[in-house]
């Protein structure tokens, strides 16, 4: 069976743009420190009496890390920012699936079944969701099969009576009992459809 694949990368553009921007300020926090503590010794070289030796060197030194840091902590800070955008788009793709099918489900749809694809994030959630459903349609189903039951044998019951098998009275408690029962079964059944549209 084929998983669909997503064409999109910005799938919920709202939790993958807290994610990229929470990775870039980590990006930046680490690049701040990096280059404090990379350049730290050589602008001490330049503040500090030192030998004008020592000074020239370390402003070389720094002219020369100027040049190749920069570049390459943009490029770092690029890549990191892209990485992050397709591990974010492993999560919320399987996010809108899982909303939009119990969306389904709370519509009244208990034949949904949440299917992600093979390296989406979730999986495990997915899982419990589906057996959740599974045990939903369980539920619903023998609602249903016990309200046809009550039905048949209330119809019985009262042919019974009719054609005088049994008491009137016993078989109008039977009856009252049996209907109280099926009337309960409806209106969980419509409470619950109530509640999906």
């Amino acid at each position: 069976m084929d998983k669909p694949k997503r064409k999109r990368y910005f799938i919920d553009k709202k939790l993958q743009t807290k994610y990229i921007i929470v990775t870039i300020l980590l990006l930046f926090i680490y690049t701040f420190l990096f280059v404090v503590i990379l350049l730290a010794p050589y602008i001490m070289a330049l503040t500090f009496d030192s030998p004008v030796e020592e000074q020239k060197a370390a402003a070389k030194a720094l002219l020369v890390l100027h040049n190749s840091i920069w570049p390459a902590l943009g490029a770092v800070m690029l890549i990191m920012a892209s990485g992050s955008l397709l591990i974010t788009h492993r999560m919320a793709g399987p996010v809108y699936h899982i909303k939009r099918d119990l969306g389904e489900v709370s519509a009244g749809n208990l034949d949904v079944s949440i299917k992600l694809r093979d390296k989406d994030d979730l999986k495990d959630l997915a899982e419990s969701i589906n057996m959740v459903l599974v045990k939903m349609r369980t539920f619903a189903q023998t609602l249903q099969d016990n309200a046809e039951t009550m039905s048949v044998c209330i119809n019985e019951v009262e042919e019974q009576i009719k054609v005088g098998k049994i008491d009137s009275e016993i078989g109008a408690a039977i009856i009252d009992r049996m209907s109280s029962s099926r009337e309960n079964i409806s209106q969980v059944l419509a409470k619950d459809s109530e509640q999906s549209i």
